[in-house]
């Protein structure tokens, strides 16, 4: 089987970064959690393409690519990760998360301190990948 190939952008305000809040049922129980805008990758499809349209998508905002920061893989999938830069829009919940969001599957768009990322649950290598870019943003100009 192929594994899902995935791309996310990480995207700055200062010392915030945006993600995405997540309570989702399960099995009788509530899992929250926060993940970082992005989705699957289409045919004929860059990932560059991908977590452009993505965060677009799922946050309303236009990015660009800064930097690809690297990949993590897991069994079922594949996630490749972007430090991007804010070009313009709102932050505003779109896509399928404000299609198909309800109490059992929340979803809402967040603005985290970089300082209270150990605070919260981001699966697979989300807080390394956005320590590393934070690294990158605070180093460029883009702040």
């Amino acid at each position: 089987m192929e594994k899902r190939k995935v791309a996310r952008g990480i995207i700055f305000f200062n010392n915030q970064v945006l993600l995405l809040h997540r309570i989702r049922k399960e099995n009788d129980k509530y899992l929250e959690y926060y993940a970082i805008p992005g989705g699957g990758i289409e045919d004929l499809e860059t990932r560059e393409e991908a977590c452009i349209r993505e965060v677009k998508e799922e946050t309303s905002l236009d990015v660009n690519i800064n930097t690809y920061l690297g990949l993590d893989e897991y069994e079922k999938g594949i996630t490749y990760y972007f430090l991007t830069n804010y070009l313009k829009g709102e932050i505003a919940l779109g896509g399928e998360e404000k299609e198909n969001n309800n109490p059992d599957n929340f979803y809402e768009t967040k603005l985290i301190d970089v300082n209270e990322l150990n605070q919260i649950m981001i699966y697979g290598k989300g807080q390394e990948m956005i320590k590393k870019a934070y690294d990158i943003y605070k180093k460029s100009s883009l702040n």
